[in-house]
C-alpha cells in the first residue's frame, strides 16, 4: 500500500508546483486577473447556518470591493492593473462552505486541513485557464463570536510553507470589533510579498531601529496600521491607510525604495539581488 500512496503524493505535490511555478506561492503577482476563492467555514465554535445567502456574507462582498479598488488604485500607481475576481454574487468568484472538526481560530492546527480540501476539492488548475489567471488567493471566512482574541491573518509564501496555496483567514470579530475593510487589505498584501511594518520577527527580518523609523515615517502606512493614523478610528465605507514605496518594493511593484540604501532589511521575495 505505501507504494501505491507515495507515487500518488508526488504527483500531487508536483501538479501544484506546475500550476504555480516554482516560487512565490498562489497569489504571485499584484497585476492581471487575480481569482480570489471564497471559503465560508465552519468549525467546532462557530457556524454560518443554513442559507448561503446571509448579512455577513453580502458584507464581506462590500468589504472585499472596498479593499481591493484601494489595492487597485495604489497598485496602479506604479503602472500595474490587478483585476480581483471575487464577487460570487454576481457570478465573478468561487464560493466554498465546509466544515472543519478543529478550532480554525488556532494557527497551529488549521493551515494543514484548509490545505488539503483546496488539493483535493478545487480544480485549481480550470480555475486559472478559466479567468485566465495568473494568481489565485483563498478567502476563508469565520462566523467568530464577539468574544473571539484571534486577530485575522495571512498565511503567504514569504519564507516557505508546506503548501503553495496562500490563505487569508478573516474572523468576523475580535475583541467585539468586526473586522473591516483595511484588515482585508492589510491581510490581503501579505499574500503578495507584503510585510508588517509594527513588529519584528525571524520572519521579517527587521530591526529595532527600522520599526522606529517605521512609527514616524510610515505612520498612516496600511501595513503598519489599519486605523486613520490622523482622524483616529476605523472605517467600514472607505480606507484612509497610504501604500508606501517600501510596500511597493515588497509588493514587487517597484524595483528599489529608499528604505533598503538606508537600512539593511531583507530583499523582496519578486526580486533576485
Amino acid at each position: 500500500m505505501r507504494f501505491k500512496i507515495f507515487p500518488l503524493l508526488i504527483f500531487l505535490i508536483f501538479a501544484v508546483f506546475r500550476v504555480f511555478g516554482e516560487s512565490l506561492g498562489s497569489a504571485k503577482k499584484l497585476d492581471g486577473n487575480i481569482v480570489v476563492i471564497s471559503i465560508f467555514a465552519d468549525d467546532l465554535y462557530s457556524s454560518w447556518g443554513e442559507n448561503r445567502v446571509n448579512k455577513y456574507a453580502e458584507d464581506t462582498m462590500n468589504y472585499m470591493k472596498i479593499a481591493t479598488e484601494w489595492i487597485c488604485q495604489n497598485a496602479k500607481r506604479y503602472g500595474a492593473d490587478p483585476n480581483f475576481v471575487y464577487n460570487f454574487f454576481e457570478g465573478g468568484g468561487l464560493y466554498y462552505r465546509v466544515k472543519f472538526a478543529l478550532d480554525m481560530t488556532d494557527w497551529r492546527l488549521r493551515d494543514s486541513p484548509v490545505w488539503k480540501y483546496i488539493r483535493t476539492r478545487i480544480d485549481l488548475k480550470w480555475v486559472m485557464e478559466e479567468y485566465g489567471a495568473e494568481s489565485v488567493l483563498f478567502m476563508v471566512y469565520l462566523n467568530t463570536p464577539r468574544s473571539n482574541q484571534v486577530k485575522s491573518a495571512a498565511r503567504s509564501f514569504v519564507g516557505g510553507m508546506g503548501e503553495q496555496y496562500e490563505i487569508v483567514y478573516i474572523n468576523r470579530y475580535h475583541e467585539k470589533k468586526e473586522c473591516s475593510p483595511a484588515i482585508y487589505a492589510h491581510e490581503i498584501l501579505h499574500t503578495f510579498g507584503a510585510r508588517d511594518l509594527y513588529y519584528a520577527d525571524e520572519r521579517n527580518g527587521f530591526s529595532a531601529e527600522f520599526l522606529d523609523f517605521c512609527k514616524k515615517a510610515h505612520a498612516n502606512d496600511i501595513m503598519f496600521t489599519i486605523s486613520d493614523s490622523e482622524r483616529g478610528g476605523v472605517y467600514f465605507h472607505k480606507i484612509t491607510n497610504e501604500l508606501s514605496d517600501l510596500d511597493a518594493y515588497y509588493l514587487g511593484l517597484c524595483p528599489d525604495c529608499p528604505e533598503r540604501r538606508k537600512f539593511s532589511i531583507p530583499k523582496s521575495e519578486h526580486f533576485d539581488e
